[in-house]
């Protein structure tokens, strides 16, 4: 094989969703003209082109489409090297359909779903032999990975989320501690432990069989090490913000006696969400607010005792999400299990004091942009809130020193690692062809 130069399109995306560190890889290779193709599920090629005959009929409802079409549409992707595989998101709403009723059923179509899709990039290796393949978790385990090693294709993992058997010993913690909210730990259907054994079997394999193995946080890397992983195979990759959206509001003023927290993501245990409902009691006083954004979980039980004393404005639009990072003075996001958030970059980006644990895998320094908390601990969760929220002076100097760490980790670094790691495959590989 050729060591990749500009104009060789070399590298091959798999991704079904659109999470944005998959798309900003897609936009950093094609940048560099080494994108061979990129396949997901639905994509919006064209925005509002499609739509615009019945905006005059049914505005509301086009608008809402328009919403939910952006999401799976960047411009900066080029349309042609798309290849979409809707039938991965109508199988996904099937088995949203199915959730809680038929969990077999739902559980048979999950596997055929992902089955499907890893299938077709490993018959799209066969046809076009990429120099490299990169894939997002657990998509890629039984067949377009064996692929590659048959094929003598490279191959990258990006692990998006956590090590699996820190999430198990996580939920086993979880349910003998929290049974309250245990049933909220994902947000949505009861959890199917037959299914995240499944995923968890795919994710391990995923890990074993990539030549490079990318990760978000050094926490999620000490946790792969831990298990086992070659630690010669992982680097970490740090995710990023768009800091041209997401911005300081201007002229912002600090006060001892007002500040609003943030929480932006879904309402889930795993997010620790009883955590800080638990340190908000103790600390709520008059002139402070909380700010609970993001999708209830279908099972509101939970959340009951605590709807009064938090404001739960639901879930916005992406395109709303930085005016109100903006408008808010600190972001508290106490996770137990994450890959790396990044809606933790987003919110520094906004200038917001950052209050996190090791767990959500954020650029977050103690005592510099915010403060670093144990998972789980309520007292220390509750004294960093309290002692920012009575120091404005800490507040503000922490603001801007959230926005210039957020500046260092953009998408534009984030794409020249991507290059760096998928070119620095092909190079090393090409030595021994």
């Amino acid at each position: 094989m050729a060591v990749a130069t500009i104009g060789q399109g070399t590298v091959m995306i798999a991704c079904p969703d659109a999470r944005p560190p998959a798309y900003q890889a897609v936009v950093g290779l094609a940048q560099r003209d080494l994108l061979e193709s990129f396949h997901t599920a639905y994509y919006h090629r064209s925005p509002r082109n499609s739509a615009s005959r019945f905006a005059r009929i049914a505005p509301r409802t086009i608008e809402r489409i328009d919403r939910l079409s952006m999401r799976r549409h960047d411009p900066e992707i080029p349309s042609d090297r798309v290849r979409i595989h809707a039938e991965y998101d109508l199988a996904l709403a099937a088995e949203n359909r199915l959730a809680g009723r038929h969990p077999a059923a739902r559980r048979e179509l999950a596997r055929l779903r992902t089955r499907r899709f890893d299938r077709v990039v490993a018959s799209n290796l066969e046809r076009s032999r990429p120099d490299v393949l990169l894939t997002f978790s657990d998509v890629g385990s039984e067949f377009a990975l064996p692929k590659c090693v048959e094929l003598g294709i490279g191959s990258i993992v990006s692990v998006v989320c956590g090590e699996p058997s820190e999430e198990r010993a996580i939920m086993e913690i979880e349910a003998e501690t929290s049974p309250d909210f245990f049933p909220i730990y994902l947000g949505g259907a009861p959890i199917d432990r037959i299914e995240l054994d499944r995923l968890h079997a795919r994710r391990v394999r995923d890990v074993e069989l990539a030549d490079r193995v990318l990760v978000p946080s050094r926490h999620l890397a000490d946790r792969l090490i831990d298990r086992g992983a070659a630690s010669e195979k992982i680097t970490i990759v740090p995710y990023a913000a768009d800091t041209r959206r997401f911005r300081p509001q201007v002229d912002k003023e600090y006060s001892n006696e007002t500040c609003t927290f943030l929480f932006a993501g879904g309402i889930c245990q795993r997010k620790g969400i009883k955590y800080l409902l638990e340190a908000w009691r103790r600390i709520r006083r008059p002139g402070l607010r909380l700010l609970m954004l993001g999708a209830l979980p279908l099972d509101k039980a939970p959340l009951e005792p605590y709807r009064d004393l938090a404001e739960w404005p639901g879930r916005v639009s992406h395109s709303e999400v930085a005016g109100v990072m903006a408008e808010a003075d600190v972001f508290v996001f106490p996770s137990l299990f994450e890959g790396s958030a990044v809606v933790t970059y987003e919110a520094l980006a906004c200038g917001l004091p950052s209050i996190v644990t090791p767990n959500a895998g954020s650029i977050v320094r103690d005592g510099i942009e915010g403060f670093v908390v144990p998972p789980r601990d309520v007292d220390a969760l509750a004294a960093a809130m309290e002692r920012v929220s009575r120091d404005s002076n800490l507040r503000e100097h922490m603001a801007k020193q959230a926005r210039s760490r957020a500046e260092l980790f953009d998408w534009p670094r984030y794409h020249a690692s991507i290059v760096a790691e998928t070119s620095g495959l092909i190079e090393r590989r090409s030595r021994f062809d």
